[in-house]
């Protein structure tokens, strides 16, 4: 078996923030195009996007599907990813860039947490229900902190329309962390894979499964509705954009990442995805925070660095 260079701590480390950076411009790039559905937007970026993954590493794919016993954790995983990708710029489209990304980034953690309870019966220590706690209220004083009907670009928000938006985000969140739980479950040793299976063959299998239905779902939108790219000039370039650098290239820096270093101390690092939105909502699309709002972002973010630091020291 062939194995691939593994980068220094020091390059995973880089590796992640700047896959951080493009994830945290998805929703700033979808703001240029409000005319595009926002499925359509999901399914591209995620479905070419995971379809170029997966192409670039077929003897990968196949290492993992043969396995029949990851055939199950894959398809699982598929489906949380395909799930995310859809409803997360729906999200985003509806709450707004900056509370959309956060909330769907800061419940992710949350619900890993209580899958693992359920499923691995892992019980959450202490630590983690006082960082539920903190982030929980974070989102409550982020959400407080939004001016609905003040933010710059073509949307107008009511409070409907923010909650129903909020309610997608967590659904993104759950649908992340059953993507990310799966994954961890196939690199991990387990009976039928004694070594596990490596990170990048890993992040493109699930990434390839997911494409199917995502490609086949864009195709169908985009004949129903064609005229949705008329009066869109940036349509091509910002799902382009989407394509390669957060979904295509921005993975594999995250498998570059994983690769030097423990899962959940990664997870550390990709709290800088967060920040990266929020500013770019506030200083490019022009949404509007409140103090509250920027302080309750504090608090969230301590909230997700309290459980994350936790999970690292288990």
């Amino acid at each position: 078996m062939t194995t691939t260079p593994r980068a220094s701590y020091g390059g995973g480390v880089v590796a992640l923030l700047l896959a951080c950076t493009f994830w945290g411009t998805t929703g700033m790039a979808a703001s240029f195009i409000p005319g595009i559905n926002p499925v359509v937007i999901g399914a591209s970026t995620m479905g070419i996007g995971g379809l170029i993954l997966g192409l670039t590493s077929l003897p990968g794919v196949w290492l993992t599907w043969k396995n029949i016993g990851a055939i199950p954790l894959v398809l699982l995983g598929a489906l949380g990813l395909a799930v995310y990708s859809t409803v997360f710029y729906i999200g985003m489209s509806w709450a707004g860039v900056a509370l959309g990304n956060v909330i769907a980034l800061g419940s992710a953690p949350l619900f890993a947490g209580l899958i693992e309870w359920t499923v691995d019966k892992q019980r959450p220590s202490g630590r983690w229900l006082v960082a539920t706690a903190i982030t929980v209220t974070g989102g409550v004083m982020l959400v407080s902190g939004r001016n609905f009907g003040e933010d710059g670009g073509a949307i107008v928000r009511g409070q409907a329309m923010v909650t129903l938006g909020i309610a997608l985000a967590l659904l993104a969140g759950f649908a992340y962390a059953l993507y990310t739980y799966m994954a961890n479950k196939l690199m991990k040793p387990s009976a039928d894979r004694p070594q596990g299976i490596g990170h990048r063959p890993v992040i493109s299998t699930l990434q390839l499964v997911s494409a199917v239905p995502l490609i086949l779902v864009l195709v169908v939108l985009v004949i129903a509705n064609p005229a949705q790219f008329q009066n869109q000039p940036l349509s091509i370039p910002v799902m382009a954009y989407l394509i390669l650098f957060p979904t295509a290239v921005g993975h594999l820096l995250l498998a570059v990442g994983l690769g030097t270093m423990p899962a959940s101390r990664a997870a550390v690092y990709t709290l800088f995805e967060p920040v990266v939105a929020v500013v770019m909502a506030v200083a490019v699309v022009g949404e509007v925070i409140a103090p509250i709002g920027w302080l309750g972002l504090v608090v969230v973010l301590g909230g997700l660095v309290t459980l994350s630091t936790e999970v690292r020291t288990r």
